[in-house]
Protein backbone atom coordinates (compact mmCIF):
# COMPACT_ATOMS: atom_id res chain seq x y z
CA UNK A 1 0.00 0.00 0.00
CA UNK A 2 2.75 2.26 0.62
CA UNK A 3 4.96 1.46 -2.07
CA UNK A 4 1.57 2.20 -4.44
CA UNK A 5 1.30 5.53 -2.63
CA UNK A 6 5.01 6.15 -3.29
CA UNK A 7 4.76 6.13 -7.25
CA UNK A 8 1.85 8.23 -7.57
CA UNK A 9 3.45 10.82 -5.66
CA UNK A 10 6.22 10.56 -7.75
CA UNK A 11 3.54 10.55 -10.86
CA UNK A 12 2.12 13.20 -9.80
CA UNK A 13 5.38 15.36 -9.16
CA UNK A 14 7.22 14.55 -12.58
CA UNK A 15 3.62 15.43 -14.04
CA UNK A 16 3.56 18.88 -12.38
CA UNK A 17 6.95 19.52 -13.42
CA UNK A 18 6.12 18.77 -16.66
CA UNK A 19 3.42 21.34 -16.70
CA UNK A 20 5.32 23.89 -15.34
CA UNK A 21 8.09 23.32 -18.21
CA UNK A 22 5.46 23.45 -20.94
CA UNK A 23 4.08 26.41 -19.40
CA UNK A 24 7.46 28.23 -19.22
CA UNK A 25 8.17 27.24 -22.61
CA UNK A 26 4.91 28.51 -23.91
CA UNK A 27 5.76 32.40 -22.50
CA UNK A 28 8.71 31.92 -24.47
CA UNK A 29 8.89 34.05 -27.53
CA UNK A 30 11.43 35.11 -30.65
CA UNK A 31 12.39 38.20 -28.65
CA UNK A 32 13.64 36.40 -25.48
CA UNK A 33 16.23 34.66 -27.62
CA UNK A 34 19.73 35.65 -27.39
CA UNK A 35 20.74 37.94 -30.33
CA UNK A 36 23.05 36.44 -32.53
CA UNK A 37 24.82 39.72 -33.75
CA UNK A 38 25.85 39.86 -30.00
CA UNK A 39 23.34 42.69 -29.16
CA UNK A 40 24.13 46.24 -28.78
CA UNK A 41 26.01 47.31 -24.98
CA UNK A 42 26.54 51.46 -24.18
CA UNK A 43 24.78 53.00 -27.14
CA UNK A 44 21.30 54.62 -27.21
CA UNK A 45 17.89 54.28 -28.59
CA UNK A 46 16.57 55.64 -31.87
CA UNK A 47 12.96 55.42 -33.02
CA UNK A 48 11.66 54.99 -36.29
CA UNK A 49 7.93 55.11 -38.02
CA UNK A 50 6.87 52.72 -40.87
CA UNK A 51 3.57 52.38 -42.34
CA UNK A 52 3.91 48.83 -42.34
CA UNK A 53 6.69 46.47 -40.30
CA UNK A 54 5.80 43.27 -42.27
CA UNK A 55 6.87 40.71 -39.62
CA UNK A 56 10.08 42.36 -38.29
CA UNK A 57 11.35 40.51 -35.63
CA UNK A 58 13.08 41.95 -32.55
CA UNK A 59 16.88 41.78 -32.81
CA UNK A 60 17.19 42.69 -36.12
CA UNK A 61 19.84 44.53 -37.62
CA UNK A 62 19.85 48.42 -38.21
CA UNK A 63 22.37 48.63 -41.37
CA UNK A 64 23.89 52.30 -41.99
CA UNK A 65 25.05 52.31 -45.92
CA UNK A 66 25.84 48.49 -45.66
CA UNK A 67 27.36 48.35 -42.05
CA UNK A 68 25.88 47.05 -38.96
CA UNK A 69 25.64 49.81 -36.03
CA UNK A 70 23.15 48.22 -34.03
CA UNK A 71 19.76 46.13 -34.23
CA UNK A 72 15.92 46.79 -33.18
CA UNK A 73 14.52 46.56 -29.41
CA UNK A 74 11.09 46.69 -29.89
CA UNK A 75 8.34 46.83 -32.52
CA UNK A 76 4.59 48.37 -31.58
CA UNK A 77 1.67 49.68 -33.53
CA UNK A 78 0.84 53.16 -32.66
CA UNK A 79 -1.89 54.24 -34.58
CA UNK A 80 -1.56 54.31 -37.92
CA UNK A 81 2.43 53.89 -38.00
CA UNK A 82 4.63 51.01 -36.27
CA UNK A 83 7.18 52.85 -33.63
CA UNK A 84 10.28 50.73 -33.93
CA UNK A 85 12.67 51.24 -31.38
CA UNK A 86 16.28 50.26 -32.30
CA UNK A 87 19.62 50.64 -30.17
CA UNK A 88 22.39 51.76 -31.81
CA UNK A 89 25.95 51.71 -31.42
CA UNK A 90 27.32 54.59 -28.98
CA UNK A 91 30.17 55.47 -31.97
CA UNK A 92 27.64 55.28 -34.77
CA UNK A 93 25.85 58.63 -35.55
CA UNK A 94 22.55 58.28 -37.69
CA UNK A 95 22.88 61.52 -40.27
CA UNK A 96 19.09 63.26 -40.50
CA UNK A 97 19.17 63.06 -44.29
CA UNK A 98 18.70 59.28 -43.86
CA UNK A 99 15.84 57.04 -45.49
CA UNK A 100 14.97 54.17 -43.95
CA UNK A 101 13.26 50.71 -45.11
CA UNK A 102 13.07 47.37 -44.35
CA UNK A 103 14.02 44.75 -46.36
CA UNK A 104 15.11 41.11 -47.04
CA UNK A 105 17.67 39.94 -49.43
CA UNK A 106 16.03 37.14 -50.29
CA UNK A 107 12.78 35.04 -50.15
CA UNK A 108 13.64 33.50 -46.88
CA UNK A 109 16.64 35.76 -45.87
CA UNK A 110 16.53 37.65 -42.58
CA UNK A 111 14.51 41.27 -42.43
CA UNK A 112 16.14 43.80 -41.17
CA UNK A 113 16.72 47.68 -41.21
CA UNK A 114 18.39 49.44 -44.03
CA UNK A 115 19.25 53.36 -43.58
CA UNK A 116 20.94 55.19 -46.79
CA UNK A 117 22.40 58.40 -46.04
CA UNK A 118 21.29 61.38 -48.72
CA UNK A 119 18.19 60.19 -49.82
CA UNK A 120 16.10 61.71 -47.60
CA UNK A 121 14.15 65.04 -47.48
CA UNK A 122 15.74 66.11 -44.22
CA UNK A 123 18.48 68.76 -43.39
CA UNK A 124 22.31 68.31 -42.02
CA UNK A 125 23.25 67.39 -38.99
CA UNK A 126 22.35 63.69 -36.86
CA UNK A 127 19.81 62.05 -35.16
CA UNK A 128 20.68 62.16 -31.09
CA UNK A 129 19.09 59.74 -28.53
CA UNK A 130 15.50 59.06 -28.18
CA UNK A 131 14.85 61.14 -31.65
CA UNK A 132 12.73 59.91 -34.22
CA UNK A 133 12.85 59.37 -37.93
CA UNK A 134 9.68 60.51 -39.05
CA UNK A 135 7.37 58.48 -41.52
CA UNK A 136 8.08 60.36 -44.37
CA UNK A 137 11.86 59.52 -44.16
CA UNK A 138 10.86 55.93 -43.88
CA UNK A 139 9.49 52.90 -47.29
CA UNK A 140 7.33 50.63 -46.50
CA UNK A 141 8.24 47.21 -48.03
CA UNK A 142 5.98 45.44 -50.51
CA UNK A 143 4.08 42.90 -49.20
CA UNK A 144 5.18 39.20 -49.67
CA UNK A 145 2.02 38.06 -50.40
CA UNK A 146 1.67 40.95 -53.30
CA UNK A 147 5.17 40.05 -54.96
CA UNK A 148 3.88 36.32 -55.27
CA UNK A 149 0.63 37.43 -56.72
CA UNK A 150 3.06 39.88 -59.07
CA UNK A 151 5.52 36.65 -60.03
CA UNK A 152 1.74 34.49 -60.69
CA UNK A 153 0.43 36.99 -62.97
CA UNK A 154 3.73 37.03 -64.65
CA UNK A 155 4.45 33.37 -65.07
CA UNK A 156 0.62 31.87 -65.82
CA UNK A 157 -0.82 35.33 -67.36
CA UNK A 158 0.56 34.31 -70.53
CA UNK A 159 3.98 37.12 -70.28
CA UNK A 160 5.99 34.18 -71.77
CA UNK A 161 3.90 32.95 -74.24
CA UNK A 162 4.05 35.80 -75.79
CA UNK A 163 7.90 36.53 -75.63
CA UNK A 164 8.08 33.09 -76.96
CA UNK A 165 5.58 34.20 -80.03
CA UNK A 166 7.27 37.13 -80.09
CA UNK A 167 10.47 35.83 -80.77
CA UNK A 168 9.06 33.15 -83.03
CA UNK A 169 8.26 35.60 -85.17
CA UNK A 170 11.67 37.89 -85.76
CA UNK A 171 12.52 34.37 -86.25
CA UNK A 172 10.39 33.89 -89.19
CA UNK A 173 10.94 37.37 -90.43
CA UNK A 174 14.50 36.92 -90.06
CA UNK A 175 17.02 35.69 -93.13
CA UNK A 176 18.50 32.93 -93.15
CA UNK A 177 21.46 32.12 -90.93
CA UNK A 178 23.45 32.18 -94.58
CA UNK A 179 22.34 35.60 -95.68
CA UNK A 180 23.29 36.96 -92.82
CA UNK A 181 26.12 35.99 -92.77
CA UNK A 182 26.78 36.97 -96.22
CA UNK A 183 25.32 40.21 -95.53
CA UNK A 184 27.79 41.10 -92.63
CA UNK A 185 30.52 39.77 -95.19
CA UNK A 186 29.48 42.58 -97.70
CA UNK A 187 28.96 45.26 -94.47
CA UNK A 188 32.45 43.86 -93.29
CA UNK A 189 34.10 44.59 -96.85
CA UNK A 190 32.15 47.89 -97.33
CA UNK A 191 33.74 48.79 -93.61
CA UNK A 192 37.39 48.10 -94.58
CA UNK A 193 37.09 49.73 -97.76
CA UNK A 194 35.28 52.66 -95.79
CA UNK A 195 38.58 52.73 -93.55
CA UNK A 196 40.67 52.81 -96.43
CA UNK A 197 39.31 55.75 -98.04
CA UNK A 198 38.83 57.75 -94.59
CA UNK A 199 40.52 60.59 -96.36
CA UNK A 200 38.11 60.86 -98.52
CA UNK A 201 35.35 61.25 -95.92
CA UNK A 202 37.40 63.64 -94.32
CA UNK A 203 36.98 65.86 -97.81
CA UNK A 204 33.72 65.55 -97.82
CA UNK A 205 33.06 66.45 -94.50
CA UNK A 206 35.14 69.40 -95.05
CA UNK A 207 32.96 70.09 -98.30
CA UNK A 208 30.05 70.11 -96.00
CA UNK A 209 31.22 71.86 -93.57
CA UNK A 210 32.99 75.10 -95.61
CA UNK A 211 29.11 74.68 -96.93
CA UNK A 212 28.18 75.38 -94.10
CA UNK A 213 29.78 78.31 -93.28
CA UNK A 214 29.50 79.83 -96.10
CA UNK A 215 25.86 79.66 -95.70
CA UNK A 216 26.17 80.92 -92.07
CA UNK A 217 28.22 83.61 -93.63
CA UNK A 218 25.41 84.48 -95.68
CA UNK A 219 22.09 84.20 -93.40
CA UNK A 220 21.33 87.26 -93.20
CA UNK A 221 20.57 87.13 -97.11
CA UNK A 222 19.24 83.94 -96.66
CA UNK A 223 16.93 85.62 -94.22
CA UNK A 224 16.10 88.71 -96.63
CA UNK A 225 15.12 86.05 -99.35
CA UNK A 226 12.84 83.39 -96.53
CA UNK A 227 11.08 87.06 -94.93
CA UNK A 228 7.39 86.72 -94.49
CA UNK A 229 4.84 87.91 -96.96
CA UNK A 230 4.20 91.18 -94.79
CA UNK A 231 8.31 91.70 -95.78
CA UNK A 232 8.43 93.36 -99.24
CA UNK A 233 12.33 92.54 -99.50
CA UNK A 234 10.99 88.48 -99.92
CA UNK A 235 8.34 89.22 -102.35
CA UNK A 236 10.82 92.02 -104.50
CA UNK A 237 13.07 88.94 -104.92
CA UNK A 238 11.12 86.77 -105.44
CA UNK A 239 8.89 88.52 -107.98
CA UNK A 240 12.32 89.67 -109.40
CA UNK A 241 13.49 85.96 -109.74
CA UNK A 242 10.20 85.16 -111.97
CA UNK A 243 9.99 87.50 -113.88
CA UNK A 244 13.92 87.29 -115.05
CA UNK A 245 13.63 83.34 -114.82
CA UNK A 246 10.83 83.61 -117.58
CA UNK A 247 12.64 86.18 -119.90
CA UNK A 248 14.82 83.59 -120.40
CA UNK A 249 12.47 81.12 -120.44
CA UNK A 250 10.98 83.30 -123.46
CA UNK A 251 14.30 83.66 -125.23
CA UNK A 252 15.39 79.90 -125.42
CA UNK A 253 11.72 78.16 -126.51
CA UNK A 254 11.50 80.46 -129.76
CA UNK A 255 14.99 79.13 -130.76
CA UNK A 256 14.20 75.52 -129.99
CA UNK A 257 10.90 76.09 -131.88
CA UNK A 258 13.16 77.83 -134.96
CA UNK A 259 15.35 74.51 -134.53
CA UNK A 260 12.57 72.37 -135.19
CA UNK A 261 11.38 74.46 -138.31
CA UNK A 262 13.87 74.23 -140.32
CA UNK A 263 14.62 70.62 -139.30
CA UNK A 264 12.14 69.45 -141.56
CA UNK A 265 15.05 68.06 -144.02
CA UNK A 266 16.14 65.54 -141.58
CA UNK A 267 13.09 64.10 -141.67
CA UNK A 268 14.04 61.81 -144.67
CA UNK A 269 17.33 61.15 -142.95
CA UNK A 270 15.80 59.89 -140.13
CA UNK A 271 13.35 57.17 -141.00
CA UNK A 272 16.10 56.24 -143.15
CA UNK A 273 18.00 55.58 -139.64
CA UNK A 274 14.76 53.95 -138.04
CA UNK A 275 14.33 51.29 -141.20
CA UNK A 276 18.80 50.74 -141.01
CA UNK A 277 18.19 50.21 -137.19
CA UNK A 278 15.10 48.36 -137.15
CA UNK A 279 17.17 46.03 -140.00
CA UNK A 280 20.28 45.99 -137.66
CA UNK A 281 18.08 45.08 -134.75
CA UNK A 282 16.40 41.83 -136.68
CA UNK A 283 20.06 40.83 -137.37
CA UNK A 284 20.92 41.32 -134.33
CA UNK A 285 17.94 38.88 -132.64
CA UNK A 286 18.75 36.30 -135.68
CA UNK A 287 22.33 36.40 -134.97
CA UNK A 288 22.12 33.66 -131.99
CA UNK A 289 20.51 30.95 -134.55
CA UNK A 290 22.83 31.60 -137.37
CA UNK A 291 26.12 31.63 -135.21
CA UNK A 292 24.72 28.03 -134.65
CA UNK A 293 24.60 26.44 -137.73
CA UNK A 294 27.98 28.59 -138.80
CA UNK A 295 29.35 27.24 -135.47
CA UNK A 296 28.10 23.48 -136.52
CA UNK A 297 29.52 24.58 -140.80
CA UNK A 298 33.12 25.10 -139.70
CA UNK A 299 33.63 22.29 -136.86
CA UNK A 300 31.91 19.66 -139.07
CA UNK A 301 32.26 20.69 -142.48
CA UNK A 302 35.72 23.47 -143.05
CA UNK A 303 38.10 22.17 -140.11
CA UNK A 304 37.76 18.33 -140.84
CA UNK A 305 38.79 19.47 -144.74
CA UNK A 306 41.22 21.80 -143.81
CA UNK A 307 42.95 18.46 -141.52
CA UNK A 308 42.82 15.93 -144.43
CA UNK A 309 41.66 17.50 -147.90
CA UNK A 310 40.19 14.43 -149.77
CA UNK A 311 37.25 14.16 -152.62
CA UNK A 312 36.05 10.88 -151.96
CA UNK A 313 34.48 10.01 -155.12
CA UNK A 314 31.64 7.03 -155.15
CA UNK A 315 30.91 6.70 -158.56
CA UNK A 316 30.66 8.21 -161.89
CA UNK A 317 28.01 7.57 -164.40
CA UNK A 318 27.29 8.82 -168.31
CA UNK A 319 24.43 9.37 -170.18
CA UNK A 320 22.51 6.21 -170.37
CA UNK A 321 23.33 5.02 -166.94
CA UNK A 322 26.85 3.20 -167.87
CA UNK A 323 29.04 2.75 -164.57
CA UNK A 324 32.88 4.27 -165.90
CA UNK A 325 34.02 4.92 -162.34
CA UNK A 326 36.87 2.12 -163.20
CA UNK A 327 37.96 4.27 -166.17
CA UNK A 328 37.86 7.25 -164.44
CA UNK A 329 40.03 5.91 -161.69
CA UNK A 330 42.62 4.16 -163.94
CA UNK A 331 42.44 7.88 -166.07
CA UNK A 332 42.98 9.98 -162.35
CA UNK A 333 45.79 7.25 -161.57
CA UNK A 334 47.69 7.35 -164.64
CA UNK A 335 47.45 11.43 -164.23
CA UNK A 336 48.90 11.09 -160.85
CA UNK A 337 45.27 12.23 -158.75
CA UNK A 338 44.64 9.02 -157.09
CA UNK A 339 47.29 7.28 -155.15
Amino acid sequence: MNLRRKRLRLASSIFMCVGLLMTTACSLGPSDLPSLGGGVSGGYQINLEFPSALNLPDGAHLVLDGVRIGEVSSVEVDGDVVNVTAAVESESRIPRDVQGIIRQDTLLGDTYIALQSGTGPGTGGFFGPEETIPVSQTVAPPQLEDTMAVLAYFVNGGTIQRIQDTMRRVNRVMPAAQDVRNLASVVATDLDDLSDNVDQVDRTIEGLASTSKSIAGHTGTLAEVFQPRESHAGVYYWERFSRDFTGHLSIVLPNVGSVFEGGLWLVPMLNILADSGQAVRNTWDQAAPTSIVLADFLREKVLPFAENPRVDIRSVTVEGGADVTKDVENALRILGAVR
